[in-house]
């Protein structure tokens, strides 16, 4: 028993130290392939923890984290009304760069900083696949856009601070307008502050809720007003109910914030490892419902069919990485699914060589705008999915073995 405990441990050590200075780390489990088998290309294939030293973001970038957290309680288009199920990008907020959607940035911005605004979100959406135009005084749209919603949910420190920016991002809107805009009262709230022009079919509204300012801009197919107020009604409620789900947070607390607990952003390809949270949809970390925000930029418009998909592969998690995508499902059957599925966050046409040497998993040619790239390629690691795109077929081969490596590598 000494002698074959020796013989184990010295191939142990032996397999640990051949690793060293290699790029491929990982010793491949019974029933695994063997990673260094693997064309990686130049892609990494070690997390940016592999050496138990998680990437800690600056100060500065915790509100990023505490916005990301927000992203899962701020609510959707659809939410208002199932006919806008196109996404129209999003991104999280600052006191730097405040949304368009608000008003003018230079005259939002102040006042954000004087109430020290910590965090905040915005989510935009659409009946059609158009977007809105803002140049100008008033916001517009293209012909056939029946439906828009822009979301926003800002977190101050206090609701007083809440209350004060509130009256003086609509005092700021409001005022320089009032020789065309009109206010407008809703009657299931009458705290909110909303205006609009009766020649356009946008409305304007902001209201207080605790330590929180919510804000939408919402238009219709005419100016309607009473359509606007129905609208905003329901939006308010629908925002309210997602909010009273969670907690806001204290300065001090979104200074104490995991960052990408579960290691799923540390295990999604990330090619030029890039570590800082990003907000617009580069590099971040949500859950199912926060990630169909970004439906429209970087994810596919049709918030609706990368829905269908995500809920297919019952999706506890996702990661967006520079183009990446990372997903954690339930176990290791559903993730293998996904792959044999092909389920992809957007429609797929014609089938394309697998990556040599790589088990669960399947590429594809895309031959629609709403993929990222020509080629992409969905693989499966444990519970596990990753899906990566490239222009040529041999680079998704390459970040697909990449991406499988990653996920070996990351214990």
């Amino acid at each position: 028993m000494r002698l074959t405990t020796r013989i184990l441990l010295a191939a142990t050590l032996t397999t640990v130290l051949t690793a060293c200075g290699s790029t491929l780390s990982g010793a491949p489990l019974p029933g695994e392939t063997d990673i260094s088998t693997l064309d990686v290309g130049s892609y990494p294939t070690e997390p940016l923890n592999a050496h138990d030293d998680d990437p800690v973001p600056p100060f500065y970038e915790m509100y990023e984290v505490a916005a990301l957290r927000l992203a899962d309680f701020v609510i959707h288009s659809g939410d208002i009304d199932p006919a806008m199920k196109y996404g129209k990008r999003a991104r999280t907020v600052s006191a730097g760069v405040m949304p368009w959607a608000l008003g003018d940035d230079g005259v939002m911005s102040p006042i954000a900083k004087q109430h020290k605004l910590l965090y905040g979100f915005e989510s935009n959406g659409a009946s059609q696949d158009t977007s809105v135009n803002t140049l100008g005084d008033w916001p517009s749209k293209r012909d056939g856009n029946e439906l828009t919603a822009s979301t926003m949910v800002f977190q101050f420190p206090t609701e007083e601070q809440a209350a004060a920016a509130a009256q003086e991002f609509h005092d700021a809107d409001f005022v320089p307008r009032e020789a065309t805009n009109q206010p407008v009262d809703l009657p299931d709230y009458p705290a909110a502050k909303s205006h609009w022009r009766p020649d356009s079919p946008f409305l304007r509204t902001l209201l207080p809720h605790g330590p929180y300012v919510i804000a939408f801009l919402l238009s219709v197919n005419t100016p309607d007003q009473q359509a606007l107020v129905t609208m905003a009604q329901t939006a308010y409620a629908k925002q309210i109910e997602a909010l009273d789900r969670t907690t806001p947070l204290s300065d001090k607390e979104v200074m104490t914030l995991p960052w990408d607990p579960d290691h799923l952003a540390m295990r999604t390809l990330n090619p030029d490892d890039l570590a800082s949270p990003e907000g617009s949809g580069f590099y971040l970390v949500t859950g199912p419902h926060g990630v169909l925000h970004y439906s429209g930029d970087p994810l596919p418009t049709d918030r609706g069919y990368i829905t269908e998909q995500l809920t297919k592969m019952d999706a506890q998690q996702v990661a967006l990485s520079w183009g990446s995508i990372g997903i954690r499902t339930p176990d290791a059957a559903t993730a293998r699914r996904a792959v044999t599925e092909q389920l992809f966050p957007w429609k797929v046409e014609a089938d394309a060589d697998a990556p040599p040497n790589l088990p669960d998993s399947s590429c594809v040619e895309n031959r629609r705008l709403a993929a990222p790239k020509r080629f992409s390629c969905i693989l499966a690691y444990n519970e596990y999915v990753g899906i990566v795109s490239g222009n040529q077929l041999l680079d998704a081969q390459q970040r697909a073995a990449a991406q499988y490596a990653l996920f070996a590598n990351t214990r």
